[in-house]
């Protein structure tokens, strides 16, 4: 579950590193979370989009996961948070979900924190994936 690499695009790694500039900078800024993205994009390789093979899940993706515990499946679009706040079917990538499935691929398992406790979850499939479409700039 863990050491599974992780890959993360030059583009998305640009546009998280400046989203993180100005969340910083937020009253109530989320410490823990916005700790653990950095410490996620600072392990990752990075890759060019046109290299992300088409089972990695990169922002404004479309992913299908299932709980482990439960063996119930949702889908969801990895989303930066003000574009998560639009919609019931999407997750922040700051969010514990969002960073564990950011870079990760279809069928990996990870362990998603759920306040105190973890919960296995694997990502089933990649129903959409911007670089695979040569949708460059989402």
């Amino acid at each position: 579950m863990k050491n599974q690499k992780t890959f993360i695009t030059h583009y998305d790694q640009k546009r998280l590193r400046e989203f993180l500039d100005k969340a910083r900078q937020w009253p109530q800024a989320q410490t823990e979370l916005i700790e653990s993205l950095e410490a996620k994009m600072e392990e990752a390789s990075v890759i060019d989009q046109k290299e992300a093979p088409p089972y990695l899940v990169t922002m404004n993706c479309h992913v299908q996961v299932r709980d482990l515990t439960t063996n119930q499946d949702s889908n969801f679009w990895l989303a930066y948070p003000d574009d998560a706040a639009s919609g019931s079917d999407k997750v922040s990538v700051l969010s514990p979900l969002g960073i564990e499935v950011l870079g990760s691929k279809s069928g990996d398992t990870l362990q998603v924190s759920n306040g105190n406790k973890k919960r296995p979850v694997r990502i089933v499939r990649i129903l959409y994936q911007p670089e695979e479409k040569k949708h460059y700039r989402l």
